[in-house]
C-alpha cells in the first residue's frame, strides 16, 4: 500500500493572470498471492487558476507469470476530465494486454493498447501494437 501527495505554486507574472496550484494525490494497493499479481490505484491531479482542470484517475492491473521467463499481463485506465468553473466533464479509456518473455539478458514483450475517447474526445480512439526487445549487457 501506499500514498503520495504533491503541492505546487506557480506565478506566471502575466498581467490579468493569478497565481495558480496545481495538487496531485494518489493512493494505492497490490496484492500477490502465487503466480498472480493485482494493483488497484485511484490519483487526482487540480489545477486552479484561469481555466484550471481536474482529473480523476482510476487503474487496475493483473499479472501472471507462467513461467519464471514468461509473464501476461492486463491494465485498465479510466481517467475523467472536469473542466473547473463548468459542467464540462469527458472520459477516456484504455485497456492493455501484454506478454514478456525473457531470455538472459534479453527481453521480448508485445504490448497491445487500445484508447476509448482517446484526449478526452468523444468517439475518436487509438489502437497501437508495440514490440520490442531489450538487450542488457
Amino acid at each position: 500500500m501506499g500514498v503520495g501527495y504533491s503541492k505546487r505554486n506557480y506565478d506566471h507574472k502575466v498581467a490579468g493572470t493569478p497565481r495558480n496550484t496545481r495538487e496531485d494525490g494518489t493512493a494505492y494497493v497490490t496484492y500477490a498471492y502465487g503466480a498472480f499479481k493485482l494493483g488497484y490505484q485511484l490519483g487526482g491531479h487540480d489545477e486552479s487558476g484561469n481555466g484550471g482542470t481536474s482529473y480523476k484517475n482510476e487503474y487496475i492491473g493483473v499479472s501472471y507469470q507462467v513461467t519464471d521467463d514468461l509473464s501476461v499481463s492486463y491494465n485498465n485506465t479510466e481517467s475523467t476530465k472536469l473542466q473547473n468553473g463548468t459542467n464540462m466533464r469527458s472520459e477516456q479509456d484504455w485497456d492493455s494486454i501484454s506478454l514478456s518473455y525473457s531470455m538472459g539478458g534479453m527481453t521480448f514483450n508485445v504490448a497491445d493498447s487500445d484508447c476509448s475517447n482517446c484526449s478526452y474526445t468523444t468517439g475518436r480512439a487509438d489502437d497501437e501494437t508495440v514490440v520490442s526487445m531489450s538487450i542488457a549487457f
